[in-house]
């Protein structure tokens, strides 16, 4: 989709990307996006049936001559609409770690992306606190947020989604929990919670009561 690094000046001022019914895109964002799309705030990405992830994180940091063990990158995301990818195996290819920073995300939502098995790592769930409003519909899955290998199974991890409002978990046969951890949520300002289970009502209700007592 991007032929060369040294055109990336031509989108410095993107705030906007939309793509669609690109079915040859195994991905959308090279490793070095981060140095191209320094402004872009919306991204919008629809039927594009080969997609396999949207953001390669895996040579971020080499590619930035910076020492790696003081590189914060903030990206300036707010807005992620994902519908029907089906082949869609991660948003995020790596855990970021706290080198990149995606915390300017306000609303995300993805829908149709049924080979998706979890939506964020630790360290991205860690830094969303602008968070506003979260939608997952008709996905594959499993796990909202992927268990951290350096998180200790004996110790309580905190979730703060400070200025989450809406969440909407729709028709998620194969979810199993929020984190598969011991963990915590608050959301102190959640006002709609929407769920829809049909089938899998055990289940739904496992994964509903960890977030009954969000804000409390």
């Amino acid at each position: 989709m991007w032929y060369e690094q040294r055109c990336s000046k031509s989108f410095s001022n993107l705030k906007e990307l939309e793509v669609e019914h690109c079915d040859s895109l195994l991905n959308i964002f090279p490793h070095f996006f981060l140095g191209v799309f320094q402004r872009l705030e919306k991204l919008r990405v629809t039927d594009c049936a080969s997609l396999e992830e949207v953001f390669q994180l895996q040579l971020q940091i080499q590619m930035l001559d910076i020492d790696q063990e003081a590189c914060i990158v903030t990206s300036k995301l707010r807005q992620v609409e994902l519908f029907r990818l089906p082949k869609l195996k991660h948003i995020w290819n790596k855990d970021p770690n706290e080198n990149i920073s995606f915390h300017n995300l306000r609303q995300v939502h993805v829908q149709e992306c049924w080979s998706l098995k979890t939506l964020f790592s630790f360290s991205m769930a860690k830094d969303l606190h602008q968070l506003k409003s979260l939608i997952v519909d008709s996905c594959g899955v499993e796990e909202i947020v992927s268990k951290s290998v350096e998180e200790s199974d004996q110790h309580e991890v905190l979730f703060e989604f400070n200025q989450l409002s809406f969440l909407a978990l729709w028709t998620l046969p194969n979810l199993v929990c929020f984190y598969p951890g011991m963990h915590h949520i608050t959301c102190p300002m959640l006002k709609r919670l929407k769920t829809h289970w049909p089938k899998k009502i055990k289940k739904l209700s496992h994964v509903v009561s960890q977030l009954l007592v969000v804000g409390k």
